[in-house]
């Protein structure tokens, strides 16, 4: 389906409108005035932290949640006394990142302060146990030995099972970021956003509170004589930076501050694990940016999770051999090949039916063959596609679990759990990503109906068509290396500050061909009224080289960026869109 082409306005606010400040911007490709205008991003204050993230600025002091002190000082009860502490969590990236950075801090806080740190860990398997904690993980820890559990990525709407826990003699701390309803759970909690909460910033990825949580802890520490360096917590951003993008967050405010200083330590990461990873991955280091982590290194910790177990992941992080971190890397690598040709295959059959369900505001998809762990993967295409929400289920067992994908103007958890009032067993996530199951297999059209109601009301007034957001015009003259210094201010880029992607028009094509191995990528040459041609490659876009012949005139949509190659540095403009001027 071709993508409607959104050019946003170019309207820059001077500074006497509490806009753009030109003092600050006078070694910046022009460009950027409107480039941060788009974002919002007008007044001095705002310009300034934005394009120079300053770290004693951007992070706040992890005491400022309310009960950031309870919850430590229950922790450092429990490792005085020698209690058995449980770190409990997800099992996709946030979750798995989570666990580690407690477990490495309680270590180092232990081992400093002469405490044998009693702590272990319990990941639920996705497609046998699914989300959360529940009844028999409980039982289980009670078994153990467990009487302090920190949940992390998890726990905030389990209100049942830590009352369950607390009556075992289990105490909870609560480290999440997920919603919740109208009951919060008997237990210490963090999190950003509950109700009457201080903390400053409302946007944390799971790993984000969590090491909030570690800092507090460290801080402790060093108050009780730990000889813990300044600094220390600094060398676990590398997993901050993972998954502040892969459970897309956005990155803004100190989450921008979080990733950037994430990217530094990751590309010099002690971990063996990692640069395990990152090898396989075909990565360097002090080559990595956001984009490494959300096409590599994040999908090979998430395919732990989704084709097996967690747990496969969780090991690697925690690997202190070389040799370990190897056979672990080559494990997820396994995994990940393994989940893509699985997902392509449920990708065929998705489209195989997909018509029949185009004429919907939101896409409900359901097969009994599919695997529950890999539905998000599929919804979260299907909406790139077709702009719409999306919600796809597959079969575990007697279990039906599904996903839901949404854009941002649809808060799909809320419709889930609206529609599947009565039905589900479980319902949970955040406003653009779900998670849900049920069990009768006649609960599956209805659930679909009720969806299909819920969204045909709620996106009366919506777009719901697939568009390409354009940030800017340029012409192929403003291609210049000023422009590439000051795109790199604007990284890191994701979720709420997207790759900026350019529009050009009216291009003659002088060359255009086929490329890689079995020409899945499109090379093209395209030449300005002045006469200046610049190259453009297309990727993943070999099947449309037919629409673009040699002395047609095309408009292109493409982001920015350089090649290296053989010593050599050079622009390099890729293309998202093309079509014919």
């Amino acid at each position: 389906m071709r993508k409607r082409w959104k050019v946003r306005s170019s309207e820059v606010r001077g500074p006497e409108s509490g806009g753009i400040y030109p003092n600050l911007l006078k070694d910046l490709h022009p460009i950027a005035e409107q480039l941060l205008a788009n974002r919002g991003i007008t007044s001095e204050k705002e310009i300034r932290e934005f394009l120079n993230p300053d770290w004693d600025e951007g992070i706040h002091d992890p005491f400022l949640f309310s009960q950031m002190q309870s919850a430590v000082d229950r922790v450092f009860e429990a490792l005085e006394i020698g209690e058995r502490i449980t770190v409990y969590g997800d099992y996709d990236a946030d979750g798995v990142t989570s666990c580690v950075i407690v477990i490495d801090a309680l270590r180092e806080i232990g081992q400093k302060l002469g405490h044998v740190a009693n702590v272990d860990y319990y990941i639920p398997h996705r497609d046998k146990e699914g989300y959360g904690l529940h009844a028999w993980s409980i039982a289980l820890l009670k078994e153990r030995g467990t009487s302090l559990l920190i949940t992390v990525d998890c726990g905030i709407a389990n209100v049942n099972e830590i009352a369950l826990a607390k009556e075992r003699g289990i105490d909870t701390i609560v480290v999440d970021h997920h919603e919740f309803g109208d009951e919060l759970p008997n237990a210490l909690l963090i999190h950003p956003n509950l109700p009457n909460e201080s903390y400053p910033f409302k946007h944390l990825a799971a790993v984000g509170v969590t090491w909030k949580f570690a800092c507090a802890l460290l801080i402790h520490a060093r108050n009780l004589g730990a000889e813990i360096p300044k600094g220390w917590e600094k060398w676990l951003l590398d997993l901050v930076s993972i998954a502040t993008v892969t459970d897309m967050v956005p990155l803004t405010g100190e989450n921008r501050v979080l990733l950037k200083y994430g990217l530094i330590v990751l590309n010099k990461t002690r971990r063996k694990g990692l640069r395990g990873l990152i090898r396989i991955s075909g990565k360097n280091l002090g080559e990595l940016d956001s984009e490494s982590i959300g096409y590599s290194l994040g999908p090979r910790i998430n395919a732990a999770g989704r084709m097996d177990h967690a747990e496969r992941a969780l090991k690697l992080l925690l690997s202190e051999e070389a040799e370990e971190a190897a056979r672990r890397s080559e494990e997820l690598e396994m995994l990940n090949r393994e989940r893509q040709n699985i997902t392509k295959l449920m990708m065929k059959q998705a489209e195989q039916g997909i018509e029949e369900h185009e004429k919907y505001s939101i896409l409900v998809l359901w097969d009994k063959e599919w695997s529950p762990a890999l539905v998000g993967l599929v919804a979260g295409r299907f909406l790139d596609r077709y702009g719409k929400p999306c919600v796809c289920i597959g079969k575990h067992g007697d279990k039906w679990i599904g996903s839901g994908r949404a854009p941002s103007f649809y808060n799909i958890t809320e419709a889930v759990r609206s529609s599947g009032e009565g039905l589900l067993t479980r319902a949970g996530g955040h406003a653009q990503a779900c998670g849900f199951s049920f069990v009768q297999d006649e609960q599956a059209p209805l659930f679909a109906q009720r969806l299909r109601e819920h969204a045909l009301i709620s996106l009366a007034n919506e777009n719901l068509k697939p568009e390409i957001e354009i940030h800017a015009e340029l012409r192929l003259e403003d291609l210049d290396w000023e422009l590439i210094k000051t795109l790199q201010y604007f990284e890191p880029y994701g979720i709420g500050n997207p790759r900026p992607l350019f529009q050009t028009q009216n291009l003659e094509v002088t060359e255009r061909s086929n490329v890689g191995q079995i020409g899945s990528h499109m090379r093209c040459l395209l030449r300005s009224d002045s006469g200046l041609v610049q190259k453009f490659m297309g990727f993943r876009m070999g099947e449309r080289l037919e629409e673009m012949t040699v002395g047609s005139k095309v408009d292109v949509v493409y982001d920015v960026g350089v090649n290296e190659w053989n010593g050599q540095r050079t622009i390099e403009c890729k293309l998202n869109d093309f079509r014919t001027s």
